[in-house]
Order: C-alpha cells, then sequence, then structure tokens
C-alpha cells in the first residue's frame, strides 16, 4: 500500500498512513515521509507500536540524534538519544507530586519548541505513544508558527525582522521553580542566541522561532524584551493557528520544531499513568 497524507482543513496537521514504521523505511518512503512533514508541519501514524530501537532507526532518517543530559529527570531511559516523558519514577510506579521530575516536566505545559537552547537546535521530534491514561488522555497542542507570521502586516513583519533572542533551557524551567541542573547539562546545554524570524527551507516560507525557552531580546531591556516575546507567543498560538493531537494508543508522531510550537495538556497525573518516549534530530548547522 502506498504512503497517504490526510491533511486537516487548515493544511496544517496531518494524518500518514499506508506504512509500517516497525520497519526500515525505503528512500521513497522517507521522502515522502519528508515533503509531507515539510508542507504539514506535524505529522500523526496511527496504530505504530514501535520499540526503542526502531524508533532511533527512524529518528536517524531526518538528523543526528540529540543525546539527553544524563541527569535524575531522565534517569529511566539507558539509551542516550532518548528521554522519558512521563509520570512514572524509577520504581515504575506513578511520581509523586513533590517528585522533582514531575516539577521538570511541568515546563512542558508552556509553549516551546524543543531543543532551541542547543546549537545546532533540533529540527524534527520523534513522539511516542507506549501508555495512555485509560480516561481523557490529554491532547498535544501543535501551533504553526509560518501562518503566524504570514498573517502579521507587513509593517509589524519589518519591525521584528533582524531581532535575536537567547535561549535558554532555565529560563523555561524556571517557569515552574525548577533549577537543580548539574554540571553536565550546565555544560551541554549554554544559552544561545538565535534569529526571532526565521527562513524555512523545506518551504521556503517565514516563520518565527520562539517559544518558552526564548528568554529575552539581545540588546533589548530585559524586562521589555520578555513582553514581547511573551505577546508574540499569546499571539501565534491562538486557535486559529492550531492543530490539536487527540491521542490514541500506539499513536506516534513527527513534527518540525523550527516552525511549530506546542505543549502538553493537563491529566490526573496522580491517577493515571503516562509514558511517552522522546527523540529528536537536528539541524546540521548552526542557526545564526
Amino acid at each position: 500500500m502506498p504512503i497517504q497524507v490526510q491533511p486537516t482543513a487548515s493544511g496544517f496537521g496531518a494524518e500518514v498512513s499506508g506504512v509500517d514504521l516497525r520497519q526500515p523505511l525505503t528512500e521513497a518512503q522517507y521522502a515522502e515521509i519528508e515533503a509531507a512533514l515539510a508542507r504539514h508541519g506535524v505529522l500523526s501514524f496511527r496504530d505504530q507500536p514501535i520499540e526503542d530501537e526502531q524508533q532511533e532507526q527512524l529518528i536517524r532518517w531526518f538528523g543526528p540524534p540529540n543525546a539527553t543530559a544524563a541527569q535524575l529527570n531522565n534517569s529511566r531511559m539507558t539509551n542516550p538519544y532518548f528521554y522519558d516523558v512521563s509520570n512514572v519514577d524509577e520504581k515504575g510506579e506513578i511520581m509523586s507530586e513533590e517528585h522533582e521530575r514531575r516539577l521538570y516536566l511541568q515546563a512542558n505545559l508552556h509553549w516551546h519548541t524543543d531543543m532551541s537552547m542547543r546549537q545546532p537546535p533540533a529540527r524534527v521530534t520523534i513522539l511516542s505513544a507506549r501508555v495512555l491514561p485509560e480516561v481523557d488522555p490529554p491532547n498535544t497542542e501543535f501551533a504553526d508558527m509560518r501562518a503566524a507570521w504570514e498573517a502579521l502586516p507587513a509593517e509589524r513583519q519589518r519591525e521584528l525582522e533582524g531581532l535575536r533572542v537567547e535561549h535558554s533551557v532555565y529560563a523555561s524551567r524556571a517557569k515552574v521553580g525548577y533549577t537543580n541542573f548539574n554540571e553536565e547539562t550546565r555544560k551541554l546545554l549554554p544559552p544561545s542566541e538565535k534569529p526571532l524570524v526565521r527562513l524555512h527551507p523545506g518551504s521556503g516560507r517565514r516563520h518565527f522561532y520562539m517559544g518558552a525557552h526564548a528568554s529575552h531580546v539581545i540588546g533589548w531591556p530585559k524586562e521589555k524584551g520578555q513582553q514581547l516575546l511573551e505577546e508574540l507567543v499569546e499571539y501565534a498560538t491562538q486557535p486559529r493557528f492550531r492543530y490539536v493531537h487527540q491521542w490514541q494508543p500506539r499513536d506516534l508522531l513527527i513534527w518540525d520544531d523550527s516552525c511549530t510550537l506546542h505543549r502538553s495538556r493537563p491529566f490526573d497525573d496522580q491517577k493515571y499513568r503516562r509514558e511517552l518516549r522522546w527523540c529528536s534530530a537536528r539541524e546540521l548547522e548552526p542557526v545564526v
């Protein structure tokens, strides 16, 4: 069966069928998926009971995988390229409200793009549903930074062109009160500068590049820059720019980090288990 791509009405987000991601991709299949990703930004694949080894093979098609920092908030993972997006502790039990990793993951409720603090940053993320809550699994919401930029008046675009922004994992975690980073993480994840507006190579469209990791505007008073970024994120994540993914068991998502923002939605994490497996591929060149 050939790969089939069913886009949403807006064209942001699409469901892909006709491929078993447990099997190695062919060059032709990868080309089709890459083209759909460049066009739609977010791709969902239903009923993909994938394992870690298969997921790692899949992410390597999109670029070199990002290694994660070896610190306590990821201690269940033995593969350095995977992150444990779950509410399960080291003993396999639901984390308490006071658990440190639970606090760390609360930052995922804010609009962000993965690894924007890295240099080079993430280009593509893959997220696999391994265990979902039995009742009302929380959605993941995405926002289209290309459409948001294009909806701005030309005069406003000219005002924002050329601005540069500092990105830092410490900025995003400070929003939830998390500060306990070890030395390895601080060496691996120093703050970095990125342009506020970038050109998306796959589509030739310009887009915002911001989110919770974006701390402030370079060369501006810090409070003024923070206020601008907050205003822009609020504007760019309006419902008209969103795709909302409603999770089903064994779903797998692939999205383009450069031109999207995303956030998780809350659920009763003291009652239901949720285990998602995350990995990402970085861009080949630093963003300057």
